[in-house]
């Protein structure tokens, strides 16, 4: 467990360290003090860092002493004389083995000498000036020609200097940044960038995933609404162009007359007068059955009913209701019709689903 947490805090350590360089890079000095912060909350608890880690905590330190450059009232160091610019020089001579290009180091070393010496006559401060040319040249380095040119600026109180516009700070930051580039190209320290940065891209997929499901249900929701609609259009068209057939023909191509339907009844007539007594009663009765069955009328056919009888026959039943039979044939119009032809007429239309 200690080992899995040692790798975690080498990860977040590392994600600090790029964002206190990034931040640098970007000039933006209140979020590099925010990040140094953290930095420095995260590495100052660790008693024993690996070597890549305590390489990154040496440059964390050198770029908060370039960022503070220009702040004479920043001390890194117990001597109150040693200005921040002055403390950085000799951090960048102890990452001299860090730096794989040796131009590169020269270069910036360089300008921080020049710097230092420059810093304190652009804040108007001459004397801290020499004081730091004296500190130059006893603690460093310095050739001679380099130390001539910085004493004649310094005498002069030159900060308009064409040595200091040459080596100007503003080109000390840049460089210092190039340092950068090139040590992230071996030291990457980007684990947990790359790995949020994957998150966040499965992220954007599922949400355009999402997204297109979202549009594609609504598309086809669209579409089934669009076809429910062509197809109730389909519908209504074909209802009116194809009306429901009638049960009943309303053309009466022969006007119905009463007179018409109207046929003569064979009455019973007898031809006798009925006698009282039993023997002649019989006599005769022979007799008159044998002529009445000869005189009654042939069995008359079934009439069928008319559109006009139903319709009649429905609206009585809808008026009075089932069973009232007799009061919808005085009511209505029937042709020779009883209460039973009404109910049995009334039960075929029902059983055919014809009411």
């Amino acid at each position: 467990m200690c080992e899995v947490e040692s790798v975690a805090k080498c990860w977040m350590m590392d994600f600090c360290f790029r964002s206190v360089c990034s931040s640098y890079r970007d000039k933006n000095r209140d979020k590099f003090n925010r990040n140094i912060k953290l930095y420095e909350a995260i590495v100052d608890d660790e008693s024993d860092l690996q070597d890549d880690q305590q390489t990154k905590r040496t440059i964390c330190c050198f770029l908060s002493r370039i960022m503070d450059g220009k702040n004479l009232d920043v001390h890194y160091d117990s001597n109150d004389k040693i200005t921040p610019l002055m403390s950085a020089l000799a951090v960048w001579d102890f990452l001299k083995d860090t730096v794989a290009d040796t131009t590169l180091h020269e270069n910036i070393r360089r300008l921080l000498i020049i710097q230092c010496v420059g810093v304190c006559l652009e804040k108007g401060n001459v004397q801290l000036a020499a004081d730091t040319l004296q500190w130059l040249e006893k603690e460093t380095s310095l050739s001679q020609k380099l130390q001539r040119k910085l004493s004649t600026v310094v005498t002069e109180k030159d900060v308009y200097s064409q040595l200091l516009a040459s080596f100007s700070y503003s080109r000390l930051l840049d460089s210092v940044s190039t340092f950068l580039d090139t040590f992230f190209e071996k030291h990457p320290s980007d684990f947990l960038l790359k790995s949020a940065a994957k998150v966040v891209e499965a992220r954007h997929e599922k949400a355009e995933k999402s997204e297109k499901d979202l549009s594609e249900a609504a598309s086809l929701k669209h579409a089934a609404d669009s076809s429910t609609k062509n197809e109730a259009k389909v519908d209504s068209s074909d209802l009116n162009l194809k009306p429901k057939k009638k049960l009943f023909s309303t053309k009466v191509v022969h006007p119905w007359k009463p007179e018409t339907e109207k046929k003569p009844l064979c009455a019973l007539r007898r031809t006798a007068a009925l006698r009282v007594s039993r023997l002649s009663f019989k006599g005769h009765r022979r007799q008159e059955t044998t002529q009445e069955v000869c005189e009654l009328p042939k069995h008359k056919s079934k009439k069928k009913w008319t559109w006009e009888e139903d319709k009649n026959l429905k609206a009585g039943v809808k008026r009075y209701g089932e069973g009232k039979w007799a009061k919808i044939l005085v009511e209505y119009t029937f042709e020779d019709r009883t209460s039973v032809m009404l109910k049995d007429r009334w039960r075929t239309l029902k059983k055919h689903g014809l009411c």
